[in-house]
């Protein structure tokens, strides 16, 4: 094979406009980069190592990205399969590097899973574990129950610190142990890793031992009816400290409020509030979701801890028949803060979807058809049977339900049908999207996708995909799956990598208080940033008199361009639990394959 020579013309100066998978791309797997503008000629694949070109081709023709009114062309070069490190070479200039591995998303589903390690809550994050993120306990503090300051809760230690901030909250916590144990149920292979954490020498999986830490928490969040405490948090979010610096002393807001909300309540006093944490009132979003939670756990854990898995099933039967008894009652459940608590609302309308997939796991877990009659009836309600999310969980409880072996036929094929629909239309939006994702692009509805946590958007749909593949034992879905992906990891329409500590242009400044206070010059790794938002009343704000636009006009943005990397920029920048879990449940599905 002869030689394949670069023109002398050529750019050697990186093009953010030549958007990649900074990470990898599978040997075997579609291989597209992205180019935006008006770029001509032939493209060429080059060894990073010895700059040569190993492979050249032809742009395709333009593709129109609807969603930022840009024209785009392709570079495919998946016939290209041996593995190394490459870039993209073209008249105007070069991608950034990434890799052709046989494993090409292993070491980052690693990274996001021991991402929640790093947001452990309750204990030190020792040097032998955590490196030079580590910091000592956090939050043991009691915390009192909203509704009535002379209940106490004496300890409610331990889970994970929910996002940027240090509130723990039980909804998204449903959502993330729901990813981490039905990978490990269903694409094991995929998450089989040694995290290197406290637990890693007791012959469990350690995804396993990390979403136990959570559970264990969230058992504390039950009260004795069976109903579950939305979150426990600090009145306000704390201020610019490490958490083992968070002393609640400056965590209560002091003012005539105050002073009229200790007056109605005089039994306790301004020293109590500086002592205590504050447990929210119980929701049916909470407890229904807790009660699936539960019951998965109950099965999952069964051969490693038979004690635990049967108190997590006792503890999901009575969530559940605590959600299915209130769950007419209207308002009266819908959460909001209640005064002195202004943290994370994490507000839902509508609980039928966290009851519904209670219903399923139980069903799926007990076999007791009780649990399916009242599975068959909540799936008359209106709500979406095929979303995945820390809000919308009904396509978590349709899944689940088509796992039962012995569920009714009948029953079966409407609900596995709502799961195709769900995957046909984001397959739809894929295969019209220029970037090659399934994020909408707003133009069949009045919004696109482009929201606070739009990732995740884009990962919930994913899972949804990946139920519609798994139950019909079919791969139709998997080149949008493994395109979608791609987007988080570089290839979209800024060439941003949202994962911290991956790619080249990564993540660097998560709105993430351990990673803005710790002293460490690089942020927690394998943490995943929100994302872009065009919503206009979610601009950055101003911190400290500074508003970070890095002249970035907003107004005249495109919606895929509206993202800062800035670590007071919580409506694009923040991370969750919530949304690293969705991101690697996708990539263990990917690994397992």
């Amino acid at each position: 094979m002869s030689e394949i020579i670069i023109p002398e013309n050529y750019s050697k100066e990186v093009n953010q406009e030549i958007a990649v998978n900074q990470i990898a791309y599978g040997v075997n797997d579609k291989k597209i980069a992205i180019l935006k503008g008006d770029f001509e000629g032939i493209c060429y694949l080059c060894d990073a190592n010895t700059n040569k070109a190993v492979f050249e081709t032809k742009l395709s023709l333009n593709k129109f990205d609807s969603t930022n009114l840009v024209y785009v062309k392709h570079f495919d070069f998946s016939e290209f399969k041996q593995t190394g490190k490459y870039y993209i070479a073209t008249e105007k200039g070069v991608s950034y590097p990434f890799e052709i591995s046989d494993k090409p998303y292993e070491e980052v589903t690693k990274a996001m899973i021991k991402a929640l390690y790093f947001q452990r809550c309750g204990m030190a994050l020792e040097e032998k574990y955590a490196g030079e993120y580590k910091h000592g306990e956090c939050h043991n503090f009691p915390a009192f129950d909203v509704t009535d300051p002379t209940r106490v809760f004496e300890d409610v230690s331990g889970g994970w610190h929910d996002a940027g901030d240090y509130g723990k909250y039980i909804t998204p916590a449903n959502q993330t142990v729901f990813n981490m144990m039905y990978a490990y149920e269903l694409f094991n292979k995929g998450v089989d890793f040694d995290l290197n954490i406290p637990e890693s020498e007791n012959e469990v999986p350690d995804i396993l031992n990390e979403a136990k830490y959570e559970l264990d928490w969230m058992l504390k969040m039950q009260d004795d009816n069976g109903g579950v405490h939305h979150k426990v948090s600090t009145s306000v979010f704390a201020g610019n400290v490490m958490p083992d610096d968070d002393k609640l002393e400056n965590d209560f807001n002091f003012n005539e409020k105050s002073e009229e909300y200790l007056k109605q309540h005089p039994e306790i006093d301004e020293e109590f509030l500086k002592t205590h944490q504050v447990m929210s009132q119980i929701s049916l979003t909470a407890t229904g979701g807790f009660a699936a939670a539960m019951a998965i756990a109950a099965r999952v854990y069964k051969k490693f801890y038979p004690d635990f898995a049967n108190k997590c099933l006792e503890a999901a039967k009575r969530a559940f028949d605590f959600a299915y008894e209130n769950k007419d009652g209207g308002k009266k459940w819908e959460f909001n803060n209640i005064y002195p608590v202004g943290t994370g609302v994490y507000g839902d309308s509508c609980w039928y979807d966290e009851i519904y997939w209670g219903a399923a796991e139980l069903f799926r877990t007990t076999g007791d058809k009780i649990y399916e009659q009242k599975f068959a009836e909540l799936f008359k309600e209106k709500f979406s049977k095929t979303l995945f999310g820390a809000y919308h969980q009904g396509g978590h409880g349709s899944f689940a339900y088509c796992l039962c072996e012995n569920a009714d036929k009948q029953l079966k094929a409407k609900v596995l049908n709502e799961i195709i629909k769900g995957a046909e239309n984001a397959l739809t939006i894929y295969n019209r999207n220029a970037y090659l994702n399934c994020l909408h692009d707003g133009v069949n509805s009045n919004e696109n996708d482009y929201y606070w946590g739009s990732n995740a958007g884009l990962t919930n749909k994913l899972g949804n995909m990946i139920s519609a593949a798994y139950l019909t034992k079919t791969d139709k879905y998997d080149n949008a799956i493994r395109d979608s992906i791609s987007y988080i990891f570089g290839r979209n329409y800024i060439s941003q990598c949202y994962v911290t500590g991956f790619g080249t242009k990564s993540t660097k400044n998560p709105h993430h208080r351990p990673s803005m206070f710790d002293g460490v010059d690089e942020p927690v790794p394998g943490l995943v940033a929100g994302g872009p938002n065009d919503r206009k009343w979610e601009r950055p704000r101003k911190q400290d008199g500074v508003k970070q636009t890095e002249g970035i006009d907003w107004e005249n943005m495109p919606p895929a361009g509206c993202y800062i990397d800035w670590e007071w920029n919580w409506t694009t920048n923040e991370i969750t639990i919530y949304w690293n879990s969705s991101c690697f449940y996708v990539t263990a599905y990917l690994n397992s394959k």
